[in-house]
């Protein structure tokens, strides 16, 4: 279901693509000289070559077989209809604060800086200080932030009737109405044993030890590589990089703005466990700072009574006292399918009427095993948690529907009619939005692509 791909070469591709780090050149055939070229012009502002090329080249990375010159027609299309959302966006005075723009850049910057060690290991990869990355891709980014407020302005009133879905699914050709695999309908109820208070004492007296230690003079990174449980930060001596206010959980954020710089601050407990800050640096409204975290351990005992209470809320289920769904809503300590009855869905679509050949092996393997209707043995299994963590939970499975292998119908994919009947009338409501208002700004492209189907009708000689 997921392609692997080196994990070196996501982040180096991906924060080209955030940022526009790249500036291909083209070199001209005979001349020694390396220029760039124009290859299209909305209003005031241009489209180089260099642009093109590089979204060209990205794309082949990740679609090898597909080498196509009307890529590069669709890439200048894409780039104009972008400089029509944000140069409109600009006009119509669309919200977009300063301080929107700069968080926004913010959290980029320490996304980014995480996976390349901090902030200095993205400074030695791009070549230049983070200030001047700010300073230099602040523009892009509200450009980017302008564009996804006009798209949202233009389709906010977007729906579909019962109506349009039926019209929408009747439109379709049906000798090429899509072929769907077999697909379930699934909720489940997690249950994440709790830290019992004799765990906490005992996170509680190593955090105490380890502080006792620091303020006798040992090293903060030497013991945050050793001890910390937060194996992200640990190796870098638990160094966290620059942050701002609303970036952490409130507990830590105010010890590491509140404690002096290079000091030791008092025990700090989050839902993450116990912690120990050193600011390292002040920045503004930002700080950079260490940290330990010693993290309650879960003891077989909580474990085996987190199991007990799962099954005496399934046999509440089984006796009729409460359905799945509100048991899910009610118990489950996985908030984001809780809120949904416990169901699964579709990242893409949220629809939770999911391919069986998309489901997760070890889900797959107990679903099998199942009727509509039937609940699984409770489990044992490890799950991430909302920060990426791998967590012990216990978990039981519910099989709601089960549909065989079928061509499209309203019948058992209205779900999926609904969607593609709004995304559908989205697009068609954004082209005529473009096709209406491209036309009060001046347009020219290059000769080279004046080839391309669509695009010549952009310009504004022809309009």
């Amino acid at each position: 279901m997921y392609k692997s791909i080196k994990l070196s070469v996501i982040f180096t591709s991906f924060i080209l693509i955030v940022f526009g780090m790249v500036n291909t050149c083209i070199a001209q055939p005979g001349s020694g000289e390396t220029i760039d070229g124009i290859v299209g012009v909305f209003a005031d502002k241009i489209i180089l070559h260099s642009e093109i090329e590089f979204e060209y080249q990205q794309f082949l990375k990740e679609n090898p077989d597909k080498r196509n010159d009307t890529i590069r027609c669709d890439i200048l299309k894409q780039k104009l209809t972008e400089k029509l959302l944000s140069t409109k966006a600009e006009i119509d005075s669309l919200p977009l604060s300063d301080e929107r723009i700069d968080g926004e850049l913010e959290q980029r910057i320490q996304y980014f800086a995480r996976q390349f060690g901090g902030e200095k290991g993205l400074e030695e990869f791009y070549g230049k200080s983070i200030l001047e990355i700010k300073q230099n891709y602040r523009d892009k980014i509200k450009t980017s932030l302008l564009m996804q407020e006009m798209q949202q302005k233009i389709l906010k009133d977007i729906k579909v009737s019962p109506t349009d879905i039926k019209t929408f699914f009747n439109s379709l050709n049906k000798d090429s109405l899509p072929y769907y695999s077999a697909e379930v309908e699934v909720s489940q109820i997690i249950i994440e044993p709790k830290v019992s208070k004799e765990a906490k004492d005992i996170a509680f007296q190593k955090i105490t030890e380890l502080r006792d230690r620091l303020l006798n003079g040992d090293n903060f990174r030497t013991l945050a590589k050793i001890y910390s449980d937060d194996k992200g930060s640990a190796v870098q001596g638990g160094e966290l990089g620059f942050f701002g206010r609303g970036m952490m959980v409130p507990e830590f954020e105010a010890a590491a703005f509140k404690t002096a710089q290079d000091s030791i601050s008092k025990i700090i407990e989050t839902k993450f466990g116990y912690h120990i800050i050193q600011p390292i640096k002040r920045r503004g409204e930002e700080v950079n700072a260490r940290h330990i975290l010693i993290r309650p351990q879960i003891y077989k005992a909580d474990i085996q009574s987190t199991s007990l209470f799962l099954d005496s809320i399934v046999n509440l289920i089984k006796i009729d006292s409460i359905s799945f769904s509100n048991a899910a809503k009610k118990f489950s300590t996985d908030k984001k399918s809780a809120a949904r009855g416990g169901f699964l869905s579709d990242m893409n679509t949220g629809n939770t009427k999911i391919p069986v050949d998309e489901l997760p092996k070890d889900l797959f393997l107990i679903i099998q095993n199942l009727t509509p209707g039937q609940i699984s043995d409770a489990e044992l299994t490890t799950i991430q948690n909302a920060t990426g963590e791998p967590i012990k939970v216990w978990r039981v499975l519910y099989l709601k529907t089960e549909s065989k292998p079928h061509i499209a119908n309203l019948r058992d994919d209205y779900q999926k009619m609904q969607i593609a009947a709004e995304q559908d009338k989205k697009q068609k409501t954004l082209a005529h939005w473009i096709d209406k208002n491209r036309k009060q700004f001046y347009v020219q492209i290059a000769d080279e692509y004046k080839t391309c189907p669509g695009l010549v009708s952009w310009e504004s000689h022809n309009q």
